[in-house]
Order: C-alpha cells, then structure tokens, then sequence
C-alpha cells in the first residue's frame, strides 16, 4: 500500500505543473513554471521561469518525496504543507497582490462575451458553444467578489496542484506513528500561514476601510478630506487604480469643491452620460479625460472608451449599420489596442462588406490576444471565407481545417463552405 498508492500525490503535483493555473479567458494562461513570484509575470508567459512557482513545487516535492522513501512523516507533511501554503500564496498574488491581472482576465471575460454574442447574431448554429467565459463577466466591487473573480480565473493545473499537496500531507499522516511533534508544527503553521495572508490581505482591506471613510466624510461635508482617503487607497491598492469606480468618486468630490476641469471631472461626467445612454457624447469626455495629462486616468479612461465603443458597434452590427459599426470597432482599436474586441468586430464588419483584405489585415492580430479554442475557430472560419472570396481555395481548406481541428462542433458554416470548395 505505501509503495503504490501514496506516490500518486507527488506525480499529481508535478502534472499539475503542465496544466494553466491562470486560466483567464482571453488573456495569456500561465502554468506554475512559467509565473514567476520573485517579480512582475510577462504579458506574454516564457517557457520556463526559474524563479516560478513550478520550480519552487519541484525542490519541495522532491525532498518531500526522499522523506517518504525514508519514513521521515514529519518532513512529508511539512512538504505538503508548504506546497498548500505555495498555492494559498498564488491565489493571493492574483487577487490582492498583484490584481492587473485579475483585472486583465474581467476584461477578457467582457471581451469575450462581446465577441460570443456577436458570433451567436452572425452564426446561429454557432450559438450551441457554451461560454467559457465563467465567473469573470460579474462587475467586481468588494473584496469577496475579487475572491470569487480569481476563483473563476484558476485554471486545472492549480486544482490539481492542491490535491496533490493535500495527497501529500496525508501520506505523512499515514506514515506517522508519533503525533507529539505534530502538536507543535501545526500551531507554527497555522502562525505561519496568518503572517503571510495577513501580509498579502492588508492593502485591499485597508483600501476598502479608507474609501469606506471617505463615503462617511463625504456626507458630512469634508470633501477635502474625502478626496485625500480615495488617494490613499488608490496609492495602497493597485486594484483601486485600475478601477473607474475611484476616479468617478473623485470626479464628484472635485465638482462638490468647485474645483477646475480635472481628468477626473471629464471622467465621471462620461460615467453620466454613459448611464443615460449618450454614447457618443460620453465618448467625447473619455477622450478629453484621457487627454487630461493624469496618466491613471488616461489608462482608465482610454479602457473605458474602448469597451463602450465596442459595444455600441456591436449594437449598430445588429441592427444592420454595419459600416458605422466598423468606425466604432475602429475607434475602439485606436483607444485600446490591446483588446480584442476592436479586432474580431472591425474584421467581421470588412468581411460583410467585401473588403476581404482588410479584413484579413485585422483579424489576423486575434491569434496573438487569444488562445480560447471556439474564438480562433471563429476567427480560422472568417478567413477561410476571405481568402475562399479573394479566390484561393487551397488557402481557404488550410484554414477551415484548422477551425475544425481546434473547435470541432456543429459549426455548419465552415463545413458547408469547405464541402464547396473543393467543387470549385
């Protein structure tokens, strides 16, 4: 039984490190050998990072795997525990720690909805592809909803990864035969794993106490003092900059105190007129926002004007307006081009009117934003009709084999368009 059975763990953790353990939507995915924690992850995630979490999880599972060949359980159910601690750790770097790319894969949630819904108004046997897009389409407010968004984000390999450290810690239990010492490490764990949560965990909850006071001084009157507790809580937590919900709150406390046009006026006045529906004037102060010399502002707002021009042409795209959709997903490209939207929408708009080549000039782009499977195929089908249209059928079959290969579903479209090119 020790020889068969509790090995299983420690080959558990070392697969869960092929797996993504940051598993966004639209964003890059990253494994735990190629998330580093020593510093900042690359948009784009290399092969191997030495100092990732993988590597980490390789010299404490093999020491932990030479403990339970020589019976020392203590050492085992440590090395498990530190394995859980490793992935309680990651889990805390996305949400609190690091959170751009929490915020990075909400965004690509949102984008991702955008382009399903427009291949489900173009497609309609499209329509059956479930959404991967999760938990990460919900607006994030509280800490809770952060937790639940990161959640959504956690890819295979991180479950898997906890498993097995958790395998782990109860073959050291299987094997152990006093518990004396137990009763002394798992109070240092627990110690231990209290310091560490409480060190990652203080900048979002003091952000949250802060903007909660500045909420009570608000009403009183204090709208200097206000405006200096949303500063100090976008200064302690990265999250609070890279939310619009901050710079509106300035904006209103600035025009309680009369203050001159400041980017964070021009902000949330675009916030108003965004709410009644005035697109194309609530573009307009995104823009002069943007252009208000506050850097903060300018990324927020530039995001902003992006997502809700994508949206708008998405709007205009249904109801037939597809050349002033184009401009919009043009527009969109423009304030944001790192975003997909701009790209799957402007490339499906040329396709509808023709203009194959341009249409091919920006969809190509989508392979490098995207590695979800039913987004490419999507993309794979869209320019096998373009070239299939410009007239080179053999270029056409390269591609919508390729749609097949990756997403193979009811996608009636490509293969009817398929079956006739070999006819021409």
């Amino acid at each position: 039984m020790r020889r068969s059975y509790w090995p299983f763990g420690f080959a558990l953790v070392a697969l869960s490190l092929l797996f993504p353990w940051f598993d966004p939507v639209t964003t890059p995915r990253f494994n735990g050998l190629n998330f580093p924690f020593a510093h900042s992850a690359y948009f784009w995630p290399r092969h191997f990072v030495f100092f990732s979490y993988g590597t980490a999880a390789i010299i404490v599972a093999g020491l932990g795997f030479a403990a339970w060949w020589m019976k020392k359980s203590l050492a085992v159910f440590c090395a498990g525990m530190l394995l859980l601690l490793g992935g309680m750790t990651f889990f805390l770097q996305i949400t609190s720690w690091e959170p751009t790319w929490l915020k990075m894969a909400l965004e690509g949630g949102e984008d991702f909805q955008h382009c399903y819904h427009l291949e489900v108004a173009y497609s309609i046997p499209n329509a059956v592809v479930r959404s991967p897009a999760r938990g990460l389409i919900e607006p994030v407010e509280a800490l809770t909803e952060r937790f639940s968004a990161g959640i959504a984000s956690l890819g295979s390999g991180w479950i898997c990864f906890c498993a097995g450290a958790i395998w782990i810690c109860a073959a050291g239990l299987y094997q152990m035969n006093d518990w004396t010492r137990l009763k002394l490490v798992l109070p240092a764990f627990v110690v231990l794993v209290a310091v560490l949560g409480a060190l990652q965990l203080w900048r979002p909850i003091a952000a949250e106490r802060l903007l909660a006071s500045a909420e009570i001084k608000e009403t009183r009157g204090a709208f200097t003092d206000a405006a200096k507790d949303v500063h100090r809580a976008m200064a302690i937590d990265e999250w609070q900059r890279l939310q619009p919900a901050c710079f509106v709150h300035l904006g209103t406390l600035y025009q309680k105190m009369h203050s001159p046009d400041r980017p964070e006026i021009l902000f949330s006045r675009a916030v108003v007129l965004q709410s009644r529906g005035l697109t194309q004037e609530a573009l307009f102060y995104y823009g002069q926002a943007a252009d208000g010399g506050d850097p903060q502002v300018r990324r927020v707002a530039l995001v902003e004007k992006a997502r809700l021009a994508s949206r708008y042409a998405g709007t205009l795209y249904k109801e037939g307006g597809i050349g002033e959709a184009c401009r919009y997903w043009l527009l969109s490209i423009e304030a944001a081009p790192d975003k997909i939207n701009g790209f799957f929408g402007a490339g499906r708009a040329f396709h509808d009117m023709a203009d194959y080549s341009a249409a091919i000039k920006y969809l190509e782009p989508v392979f490098h934003k995207t590695s979800q499977p039913c987004l490419l195929a999507d993309i794979e089908n869209d320019l096998g009709d373009c070239w299939y249209r410009l007239g080179h059928p053999d270029v056409a079959r390269k591609y919508y084999m390729a749609s097949r290969k990756l997403h193979d579903r009811a996608d009636f479209r490509a293969l009817k368009t398929l079956t006739e090119s070999y006819y021409r």
